[in-house]
């Protein structure tokens, strides 16, 4: 009976990380916002620490997926996993986030004029489950190492509106 579960456990473990896998591909690479909502729950949120860029529930994260954050993807974008942790309820990436500034991103990095440089920021990512459907998500990363190696300012975050 306990191998049995812990099997279950560790076969519904990998169906959320795949299910969190397929989000960020289907927004960052093929910027399909209904394919990345889909796995989503109706309470879900979204908040990007450094920034204070976010959204609450899926009206809103449509919104600001399709509005704020695919018109304003960088170019030359790559994610290297560095570790990840998962349990049944949560999941937790590190991630080398490497991208060429080459537009204005106002969800990462807000009122900056592209620069034309080349960054690479560590990030962590916090994914809540609830039932399997991802409840909400957390990124945070170093907002003074990316500001350095674009060559600007850093002064305190200042709430964006999603709206």
């Amino acid at each position: 009976m306990g191998w049995t579960m812990t099997t279950e456990i560790a076969q519904f473990m990998r169906k959320l990380e795949r299910r969190w896998d397929h989000h960020p591909e289907a927004l960052f690479i093929r910027r399909d916002v209904d394919a990345a909502i889909a796995d989503m729950a109706a309470a879900t949120s979204v908040r990007h620490m450094p920034t204070m860029t976010a959204a609450d529930g899926r009206r809103e994260l449509e919104h600001f997926y399709r509005d704020v954050v695919v018109p304003h993807l960088a170019g030359d974008r790559r994610f290297s996993r560095r570790s990840r942790i998962v349990d049944r309820f949560h999941l937790v990436d590190e991630l080398t986030v490497s991208f060429l500034h080459d537009c204005e991103v106002s969800w990462l990095v807000p009122e900056i004029e592209p620069t034309g440089r080349h960054a690479s920021v560590a990030a962590i990512v916090i994914v809540d489950f609830d039932r399997g459907a991802i409840s909400s998500q957390r990124t945070l990363w170093d907002g003074a190492s990316l500001a350095a190696q674009l060559g600007v300012p850093i002064g305190p975050p200042q709430a964006t509106p999603s709206r």
